[in-house]
C-alpha cells in the first residue's frame, strides 16, 4: 500500500447535473453546519475538509462528497502551501483529532492573492489516529452521523454573521426620531442605547454575539455636559471672535482627553461572551497621535496625513483589549501610505480626464468626476479595510482576522445605499445601515488559533461617559 498522504479539498461547486443549492442543503447536514458557515465554505472554494490521510480514506471521502454533488479533489500532504486555511475535523465524535506538525506560513486568501491571511497551526495534542479510526470518520459522513459539536475545532475560520434587517431597524429608527424630536433631544440617549444593542445584538461570530450594555441614564449626564460646552463655546465665538478662537485651541488641547475617555466608555460597554472589551490608551501617546501627527501633516503639504491616520488607527487598536488580552496592529505603514499614494494618482489621472472632457463636453466632466469620487471613496475604504483586519492580531497572535471587501460589491453597496437615501429623502437609511452592517460581517472571518474559551475576564472598572459625548456632540469620531 502505498505511504502518500492526502488532503480532502472541497471546490465550493457543484458536479454537472446537481444543483448548487442543494448541495449545499446536502453538506450542512453531513457536516450538521449551520447555514452561513456552509455558505462561508462554498463561497471561499479549495476549502480542506480532512487533512493527511490515507489514499483509501481519502478516496473514500471523495466518493462520499461527489454522491451529494459536492466537487473534491485531493492534495499530496504535507504541502508547503495549503490550499485554504478551513478544517471540519474530527468529522464523527468517534476520530479523535490528527496532528499534522507544525506550520505558522500565512496563506493567501481566494479572493485577493496578495492580502495576507493568518493561517491557523495544523496542531494538535492527540495522537495519530489508525486507519481503523480514520475509516469509521468516513462512515460517519456516508450515513450522515457526524457529530454536529464537533464540526468545528481548534484552528479554525469563524465567519461573522449580522442578522439584522431593514424593515425591522426602520421601526426602531422611525421611532428614536420622532421621540427626540418630541422631547427636544433628550431622548436621543435612549435612542443612541437602542440602536447601538440593535447592531451589537445582531452581529455574532462563533454562535455567539456581541452585547451592548450603556445605560441611557449616564450617557444623558455625559451628554447634557457635552451639550451645555458647546453652546458657551457656539455663543463666546458669536459675541467674541477672538475668545473663540482661544476656546478653539483650548478644544484641540483637549481632544486627545476627550478621545481617550469615549473610547474607554465604548469599549467598557461592548461585551462579547460576557467578557467585556477595554481600552488602555495614555494621555501623551493620545497627543502624538492626534495633534502631533496631523500637526506634521498640515506642514507637509499633506504628504503625512495618510501616516497621521494611520498613527491614529495603530494607537486605537493597540490599546484595545478583550478582557486581559491585547490586540496590536503589525507594522503596515509602508502598505497603508501606498494606498493613499495610489488613490492621488487616480484622482490626478481622474482630474486630468475630466479637464479634457470638459473642452469637448462639459456635462461629462460632471459625470467624470462623480464617478471619480465614488470609485475613489471605495478604492481607499476596500484596501485599508482589509489591510487593516488582516494585520490586527488578538493575544499575541493566537487570533486574527481575514477580511476579503472587493471593490465591485463594495461600489455596488455604496452606489446603491446613496441612490436610495437620495430618492427616498433619507428614509432608505436605516435600509443603508442594516446593508452595511451585513457586508461587514459577510467579509470578516475570525481565525482561531487557539481555544476561543480561553479568555479571562478583566476587571471591572469604573468608566464614566463624559468623554464619549464630547466626541458625539464635536464631531470626534474615532471609532473603528
Amino acid at each position: 500500500m502505498s505511504d502518500a498522504r492526502y488532503n480532502v479539498v472541497v471546490s465550493g461547486s457543484a458536479l454537472d447535473g446537481f444543483d448548487i443549492e442543494q448541495v449545499k442543503e446536502e453538506f450542512a447536514k453531513l457536516f450538521s453546519l449551520a447555514e452561513h458557515k456552509t455558505e462561508q465554505i462554498f463561497k471561499k472554494g479549495d476549502v480542506v475538509i480532512k487533512r493527511d490521510v490515507a489514499e483509501p480514506t481519502a478516496n473514500k471521502f471523495i466518493a462520499a462528497l461527489e454522491r451529494i454533488g459536492a466537487a473534491a479533489h485531493l492534495h499530496p500532504s504535507p504541502e508547503e502551501e495549503q490550499p485554504a486555511v478551513l478544517s471540519l475535523e474530527p468529522l464523527a465524535k468517534d476520530a479523535p483529532s490528527e496532528p499534522t506538525g507544525e506550520a505558522t506560513q500565512p496563506l493567501p486568501t481566494s479572493k485577493d492573492p496578495s492580502a495576507s491571511a493568518l493561517a491557523p497551526p495544523l496542531t494538535s495534542n492527540s495522537t495519530e489516529p489508525t486507519e481503523s479510526e480514520q475509516l469509521s470518520a468516513v462512515n460517519s459522513l456516508q450515513t450522515g452521523t457526524a457529530d454536529a459539536t464537533q464540526s468545528y475545532s481548534e484552528g479554525d475560520v469563524h465567519p461573522f454573521a449580522f442578522y439584522g434587517n431593514g424593515y425591522e431597524y426602520f421601526r426602531i429608527w422611525i421611532v428614536n426620531v420622532l421621540l427626540t424630536i418630541a422631547t427636544l433631544g433628550i431622548y436621543s440617549a435612549w435612542a443612541k442605547v437602542r440602536n447601538a444593542q440593535y447592531f451589537y445584538g445582531n452581529a455574532e461570530v462563533a454562535d455567539s454575539r456581541f452585547g451592548y450594555h450603556a445605560k441611557p441614564l449616564t450617557i444623558l449626564k455625559g451628554r447634557i455636559i457635552a451639550v451645555l460646552a458647546f453652546v458657551i463655546y457656539s455663543a463666546v465665538q458669536n459675541i467674541f471672535p477672538i475668545a473663540g478662537l482661544a476656546l478653539t485651541v483650548l478644544f484641540v488641547a483637549f481632544l486627545p482627553w476627550i478621545v481617550i475617555r469615549s473610547l474607554r466608555f465604548s469599549r467598557r460597554m461592548s461585551s462579547w461572551r460576557n467578557i467585556r472589551f477595554g481600552f488602555d490608551g495614555t494621555l501623551w501617546p493620545a497627543v502624538i497621535a492626534f495633534i502631533l501627527w496631523p500637526l506634521a501633516g498640515v506642514l507637509s503639504l499633506g504628504l503625512l496625513m495618510p501616516l497621521a491616520m494611520y498613527k491614529q488607527t495603530e494607537f486605537v487598536i493597540n490599546n484595545t483589549r478583550y478582557g486581559t488580552a491585547s490586540f496590536n496592529l503589525e507594522p503596515c505603514a509602508k502598505n497603508y501610505f501606498i494606498i493613499y499614494a495610489a488613490a492621488f494618482g487616480l484622482m490626478f489621472g481622474a482630474g486630468f480626464v475630466a479637464w479634457a472632457a470638459s473642452v469637448v463636453l462639459p456635462p461629462a466632466a460632471i459625470l467624470i468626476t462623480a464617478a471619480a469620487y465614488f470609485y475613489l471613496f471605495v478604492f481607499v475604504s476596500v484596501r485599508t479595510a482589509n489591510l487593516i483586519y488582516e494585520n490586527t492580531l488578538l493575544r499575541g497572535g493566537d487570533f486574527g482576522f481575514q477580511s476579503d471587501w472587493s471593490d465591485g460589491s463594495y461600489l455596488k453597496l455604496v452606489l446603491i445605499n446613496s441612490i436610495c437615501t437620495l430618492l427616498t429623502l433619507g428614509f432608505f437609511y436605516p435600509w443603508a445601515m442594516v446593508r452595511i452592517a451585513h457586508y461587514k460581517a459577510e467579509h470578516l472571518t475570525l481565525l482561531a488559533n487557539t481555544d476561543l474559551d480561553g479568555f479571562v475576564a478583566s476587571e471591572e472598572e469604573h468608566v464614566t461617559a463624559l468623554g464619549e459625548e464630547m466626541g458625539d456632540i464635536f464631531d470626534v469620531d474615532v471609532g473603528l
